[in-house]
């Protein structure tokens, strides 16, 4: 296929696909159903059954309100009182005691058999001066403090002792930093400063006596920084040696959308789990910030989260839940701190649950919990090459023989960058920095066969990727890939004879302007003087042009490798812009099916079909003429052939809806009918109205290509199939 000088440019720079699916072909304009919110199921703890308990942090209105103890039941199989149980809550003065709200909890966890954790037994936050200081504001002797904190932590083990399974004894005991090797490890508290680190073995001691069953935890934030992993790895270690009764560690993850890494975590957890057997991660959220961690200063955040946030605390959760899963022998329990954003300590604006503000799940809580456990271990095949798709030179991104993606971008001053293309219902494949500098990701499975469209998230900011070509896509230029097909010879470039693609110019009086064409004529058209053609009209779909058949669709070659293997007789193919992209997207189901098209109709019928029998060789007349498109340009196909059945005599819609015999009923019969979709769209409606129309005596085919979807690969295929049942 020889391409003018013209169209070099388009095949560095050229046209999209739907990637966006819409609604079938349009009948009638109702408003779009609002769909009132559908719980699920199940929950979390039935997916995370043979892995580890799932608990939440509760409050007194989550364990008395209805609607969220029914979503506590169905979620969760451990709860842990967020604040009712800490020290300043159960005693806030010496010997006086208020039991009421940890009660209540241990109550509810009694009553519907869920597991009680109990925090915290002696913090630095939380827990009143009369446990370490006299009424003068003095540090107590060791001695009256010790005795303070074993009345405490005796009185009220003791009094939950039936229904809490474990406590976390100390909490955030080490320092956050240590700037020097001669600084201290331990946070510099009251209690550090009476009795240095013994009053960590001394409340682990004292919870042991007061119930020798409960499992007794360490529990700290930024447990996963390595600085810090180290100076709770050696305090426990050298508690451990010491006969300190310390059962597990909990790491806290109070994360954010940057960090920590996986390989943060997954080194931590391994490190603690040579010290201890039991595991917890015990206040787990990530806020769409940079904040992490306990400090009880931290931003608030602003009305409304952006999408491309919401992509990166979805991979966050993934990434966190896929380390715990691959450490499902030690870790006991994964709990997540506070119910729904509305009651998180972080503020519903940090937006840092699986839970919104009105207690409906979220995306990530999709994402965390309908994992695939084999894809957990599965490591892409390391056989990968450039995308043919590429920019001359470019080794990235790459694909491989089984399907993934692989992308490096070069963004040294960026705090995040997405690339839209995913699996399973994700947003996209977040990358991850190297130490080399570059952005680095590969998609978490294979991706469909064929063309796919993507851009970049930059920091919010999007953009393509410098190292692919550009598509017209989403009424833009987008970056696009191609994935190998198992059959990808049909469109493949073959040494054989090529027909042209040429880009020409006509004048439209409707629209007062001049428009553009591509037009495929094949092998041998200007050799032969005399011969005339059939002529195919085909449309894009939304949010693309004319460019996007002859390279993203590869038509002309699709055509060419048709023809040489005598699988269809030569015909002429023309693609113009079919107006699409004036809709706004999202508003198709409000146009009226009079006006649907209609200035695209005049486009098409009164002056390109003009232009073209005018300017090439062609068999001007409806026998010889076809018209067919895809999504979009498949519901203009179905609207103009129906208003206009003396125009064309053959009809294909490829993932654009259906015809049925009624609609057909009064008007000049068409030669024959195509309808084709992807496996994974709605097949089972294309083959009931192929079978309608074969049973009213219409020539009419169906054809669903195998494993794809709203995509290219089902359209080259639909062209293809389509193609022999044309003009015979």
């Amino acid at each position: 296929m020889i391409f003018l000088t013209n169209m070099k440019h388009l095949l560095l720079k050229a046209a999209c696909a739907a990637t966006f699916v819409l609604c079938a072909a349009v009948t009638t304009a109702q408003p779009r159903p609002q769909h009132p919110y559908e719980a699920p199921k199940d929950g979390l703890k039935d997916a995370y059954q043979d892995y580890f308990n799932i608990g939440v942090a509760v409050n007194i209105n989550n364990v008395t309100d209805p609607d969220q103890i029914t979503l506590i039941k169905r979620e969760f199989n451990s709860i842990t009182a967020e604040n009712a149980m800490k020290p300043a809550s159960t005693e806030p003065e010496k010997g006086v005691y208020t039991w009421e709200d940890a009660d209540k909890v241990a109550g509810f966890c009694r009553a519907n058999g869920i597991k009680l954790r109990g925090h915290c037994l002696v913090w630095h936050n939380q827990m009143e001066e009369w446990v370490y200081r006299d009424k003068k504001g003095h540090l107590l002797p060791k001695e009256k403090f010790y005795a303070n904190m074993k009345s405490h932590i005796t009185a009220i083990v003791s009094r939950y002792k039936d229904i809490v399974y474990c406590w976390d004894v100390v909490n955030e005991a080490m320092a956050d930093r240590q700037d020097t090797p001669e600084a201290s490890p331990y946070r510099n508290s009251p209690m550090f400063q009476i009795a240095g680190d013994e009053f960590i073995a001394k409340a682990f001691e004292y919870a042991r006596e007061a119930d020798p069953n409960a499992q007794l935890f360490y529990n700290d934030y930024n447990a996963a920084d390595p600085g810090k992993c180290e100076r709770i790895y050696q305090m426990v270690k050298k508690m451990k040696e010491a006969g300190v009764p310390i059962d597990g560690i909990g790491m806290q993850g109070h994360y954010n959308i940057y960090g920590p890494s996986a390989e943060n975590v997954d080194a931590a957890i391994a490190k603690y789990a040579s010290l201890v057997d039991h595991i917890q991660f015990t206040e787990v959220d990530i806020r769409v910030n940079e904040d992490m961690g306990g400090a009880l200063k931290f931003q608030q955040g602003g009305d409304g989260i952006a999408p491309w946030a919401k992509v990166l605390q979805e991979d966050q959760y993934m990434r966190l839940f896929k380390v715990l899963r691959k450490h499902k022998d030690v870790i006991d329990c994964v709990t997540f701190w506070n119910l729904g954003d509305a009651d998180s300590w972080l503020g519903a604006n940090n937006y840092p649950l699986l839970f919104d503000a009105q207690y409906h799940h979220k995306r990530a809580y999709t994402l965390v919990k309908n994992f695939d456990p084999a894809q957990d271990a599965r490591q892409p095949k390391e056989d990968f090459a450039p995308s043919c798709f590429n920019q001359p030179g470019q080794d990235y991104p790459m694909v491989n023989s089984e399907g993934y993606a692989r992308f490096r971008i070069d963004a040294p001053q960026a705090k995040s960058v997405i690339v839209s293309l995913g699996v399973g219902g994700q947003g996209g494949t977040v990358l991850r920095r190297g130490d080399d500098g570059y952005w680095w990701g590969t998609t978490a499975g294979p991706m469909d066969e064929g063309f796919h469209y993507y851009r970049l998230t930059i920091d919010g900011g999007t953009f393509n990727d410098p190292g692919s070509g550009f598509y017209y896509g989403g009424c833009r230029w987008e970056s696009g890939i191609e994935m190998p097909a198992r059959d990808q010879d049909f469109y493949a470039a073959r040494n054989i004879a090529h027909g042209r693609l040429e880009e020409v110019l006509f004048w439209s009086e409707s629209t007062s302007q001049l428009r553009k064409a591509i037009v495929y004529t094949p092998a041998g058209y200007d050799a032969s003087k005399k011969r005339k053609y059939p002529v195919l009209y085909l449309q894009h779909g939304w949010g693309e042009n004319e460019t996007s058949w002859s390279v993203q669709g590869r038509a002309g070659l699709i055509m060419d490798n048709l023809i040489h293997d005598g699988l269809i007789e030569p015909f002429i193919v023309v693609m113009t812009y079919g107006m699409t992209n004036d809709v706004k997207y999202g508003t198709l189901h409000l146009l009226s099916p009079d006006t649907f098209a209609k200035d695209f109709e005049t486009v098409l019928v009164d002056e390109l079909v003009p232009y073209i029998d005018s300017h090439y060789k062609t068999l001007a007349d409806r026998r010889h003429r076809a018209m067919a498109g895809l999504s979009m340009g498949g519901m203009e196909t179905h609207t103009i052939t129906l208003r206009r059945p003396d125009v064309f005599g053959y009809w294909g819609l490829m993932s654009g809806g259906v015809y049925s015999p009624e609609e057909l009923s009064g008007i000049e019969r068409p030669e024959g009918i195509f309808i084709g979709c992807g496996s994974k769209e709605n097949p089972d409606r294309v083959r009931e109205a192929v079978d309608a129309l074969s049973q009213a005596g219409f020539n009419a085919r169906a054809y669903v290509s195998d494993g794809t979807a709203h995509e290219f690969l089902t359209w080259r295929r639909c062209l293809r199939e389509m193609a022999p049942m044309l003009f015979k």
